[in-house]
């Protein structure tokens, strides 16, 4: 029975369409076009939610050219900005070399904890749980 079985999934095919006809492709291909295309049909669903189109905001008054032009900053915002910067970088320092690199995957190059764990083999509620240790650690050496 175990060879009946593996001899199914040797046989399954996987098919896309294109154009209206149906292409046999790899399972990669098939999960990957799948992905994009759930992708796709949720943000058309968040954007008809939130009535969000080029025309809704053109025919609506809305003055759309304002929007897509970088706003000024002032001032007293970038000073902020750099302090608030400053206050991270030294907080960073703080931490150990498990924790930064902990900080660097999640945060500065963009990984989630389903992946690291999966990279690293180590199960995600752990990885929260340090990622929550971390932040909080920091959230104290940056008040003070």
């Amino acid at each position: 029975m175990n060879k009946k079985n593996e001899n199914k999934k040797e046989r399954k095919a996987f098919y896309i369409p294109i154009d209206g006809i149906l292409y046999e492709t790899s399972e990669e291909v098939y999960t990957a076009y799948y992905r994009m295309d759930r992708r796709e049909r949720y943000l058309d669903e968040r954007s008809r939610k939130h009535e969000l189109s080029l025309e809704t905001l053109s025919g609506s008054e809305y003055p759309v050219e304002n929007k897509m032009v970088e706003q000024p900053v002032s001032l007293e915002d970038e000073v902020i900005t750099g302090v608030m910067i400053e206050s991270l970088l030294k907080a960073l320092t703080t931490l150990s070399e498990e924790e930064k690199w902990l900080i660097n995957e999640l945060f500065f190059c963009g990984k989630s904890e389903r992946e690291l764990s999966a990279e690293t083999g180590v199960p995600r509620k752990t990885i929260s749980y340090r990622k929550e240790k971390v932040l909080n650690r920091l959230k104290k050496v940056i008040k003070n």
